[in-house]
């Protein structure tokens, strides 16, 4: 998370003692590890959005429990960036005014991801490309907008890339925003493509409040996989960090993980985290810190095969009390795969976000067919 991280249980040891896993870990040796259980029934965000992704909000009142969540909305014209907050820590949300609206002709505009600065800023991460009357992509960009009045009115600030197509494959995506345990840095993470089975996962810094970027840093490269959609949690306060994300190096896409010991300056450790059952797909993972435990959520059509893809599928959590070693998904089926991931939306779900609310309870963002654009609030006991 962008705040100062809970410290585990058991941390990831240093280097020396943990070399790189290549298989997956399961949690039969967990000590006290939670179970997830739900708190409260979905409360609506908006009945069109898509994508949600939530920042600590604080506000000119010091209103406790506020939170600022962006997500998209698509309509057969137009994609709009919008906002919502909650003063009341999710019980009810209320919109704020859209960050953007373009035309879908032309545009392909989605991933929103906020972060609200030590300096009460707040940015707006989001790809932002361009397409010509083919559909062809002409622009590639991971763009920022800014608000400096608790999300009341934004302006563009600045481009974390902004790149032409080098070949067909060089698309940027899925911005994830932190501020570092420097309170001054802001990390800026995205996935970029190298070609039509690779990509790979890139941070940038800035110290200017997301003004300017530089010092690009690799958190994952492919080696034949689509690595993507990050999601980074804080796992200690020594600066040791987890990033979780999806890639295709078993063929279907699964989850995997990569460690920084330096608060994201260099990662390593690629581990295997999730691979779903029966050839089927589990991706867009997210993770965050919940009290001391890692919980990582992602999207899957394990429990629906007809799919053929993630998207529609469940979103499910699984947890972790050492690190990111071992996780509650079990595991040891006959395919290789994991198991005994709790189910937090069902079939129907589309692109799942997280939040955490205390040391106990989390927010599941989801959008669902028949409800919208929601959050539901999940305990560990």
């Amino acid at each position: 998370m962008a705040t100062s991280a809970t410290p585990l249980a058991d941390p990831i040891p240093s280097p020396q003692q943990d070399p790189l896993v290549p298989t997956f870990q399961h949690a039969q040796n967990q000590p006290l590890l939670p179970s997830v259980h739900c708190a409260a029934d979905p409360v609506l965000i908006d009945p069109a959005g898509v994508y949600l992704r939530a920042t600590p909000l604080r506000t000119s009142n010091n209103t406790s429990g506020a939170i600022l969540i962006g997500y998209t909305t698509h309509t057969p014209t137009h994609t709009t960036l919008r906002v919502a907050h909650s003063l009341d820590s999710a019980r009810s949300w209320h919109p704020l005014p859209d960050v953007w609206q373009v035309p879908r002709d032309g545009h392909d505009v989605d991933n929103a991801m906020p972060l609200q600065l030590p300096s009460g800023r707040i940015l707006y991460a989001f790809r932002n490309h361009d397409r010509d009357g083919q559909g062809r992509y002409t622009r590639f960009r991971i763009t920022v907008c800014a608000s400096d009045d608790e999300g009341r009115s934004w302006r563009f600030l600045s481009h974390v890339e902004d790149r032409a197509p080098n070949g067909q494959y060089s698309g940027v995506w899925e911005p994830f925003l932190r501020v570092g345990r420097d309170r001054g840095e802001v990390q800026a993470y995205y996935s970029r493509e190298r070609g039509p089975e690779e990509q790979e996962n890139l941070v940038k810094f800035s110290r200017d409040g997301g003004e300017t970027w530089e010092g690009q840093g690799v958190v994952s490269q492919g080696r034949g996989s689509r690595d993507g959609m990050m999601g980074v949690a804080e796992v200690d306060e020594r600066g040791t960090s987890i990033c979780v994300f999806e890639g295709t190096e078993l063929g279907p896409f699964s989850l995997m993980s990569v460690v920084s010991r330096d608060d994201g300056r260099t990662w390593g450790e690629r581990a295997h985290v999730y691979r779903a059952g029966g050839g089927t797909n589990a991706g867009a993972p997210q993770v965050y810190n919940v009290g001391g435990t890692l919980v990582a959520s992602f999207m899957t059509n394990e429990g629906a095969l007809e799919l053929g893809q993630l998207d529609g599928g469940q979103m499910k959590v699984i947890t972790s009390v050492d690190g990111g070693r071992t996780w509650s998904s079990g595991g040891g089926g006959a395919d290789g795969s994991s198991s005994g991931a709790t189910v937090t939306a069902d079939i129907g779900a589309h692109w799942p976000g997280l939040f955490t609310l205390d040391d106990r309870h989390f927010l599941a963002l989801y959008s669902k067919d028949d409800l919208g654009a929601v959050s539901q609030v999940y305990r560990l006991e």
